[in-house]
């Protein structure tokens, strides 16, 4: 086959990759604010009327899209939110695979994954959950043992030590943050 079909077929599976990864995101972004589970339910609802949303009504950007942004069940209507997330997510994976190593990209996917939820629940209920930057400094930590190239070195003593310097400077300024409220 040829190369430029490869390109194709990779880019295209960052895309629909993160489009699904995108509702997965808004599922958090409704969910963990209101202190709901991201697990139970299982299926996603409606926010209005609790109703599941069957798969086929559940395709990232294309059933928004097709629904009108509406419910199919009750009619209510889907905020465009939804649709803006799966885009950003899917149009930020695109981005990162073509402008990094595979190893890098699947790292940046998960940080801008983190950084979307952290930001659309900021800008929607003025908060950052802990489990958002607590997660994030776990995940940063695990990503640059496993990928030493994300902390501009080789080794992974080095990526490592890097990584937790800066997961405990940023800590540190968390901290301060919450005592000057």
């Amino acid at each position: 086959m040829d190369h430029s079909v490869y390109e194709f077929l990779f880019r295209a599976f960052a895309f629909v990759l993160g489009a699904a990864v995108g509702s997965f995101l808004n599922v958090c972004i409704y969910r963990w604010p209101a202190d709901l589970s991201i697990n139970k339910p299982r299926r996603s609802f409606c926010p209005a009327c609790r109703q599941p949303i069957p798969w086929h009504q559940n395709l990232p950007l294309v059933s928004w899209i097709f629904l009108r942004g509406r419910c199919a069940n009750c009619g209510a209507k889907i905020a465009f939110r939804y649709f803006a997330v799966e885009l950003i997510t899917a149009l930020l994976f695109l981005a990162i695979w073509q402008s990094f190593p595979w190893q890098m990209a699947i790292a940046y996917w998960i940080f801008a994954s983190l950084l979307l939820v952290g930001t659309f629940i900021d800008l929607e209920h003025f908060i950052i959950p802990d489990r958002i930057t607590i997660g994030g400094i776990v995940v940063g930590v695990a990503c640059s043992l496993a990928v030493p190239a994300l902390m501009e070195t080789d080794s992974h003593i080095a990526a490592c030590v890097r990584s937790l310097l800066a997961a405990a400077l940023g800590w540190r300024q968390r901290r301060r943050g919450r005592t000057q409220r």
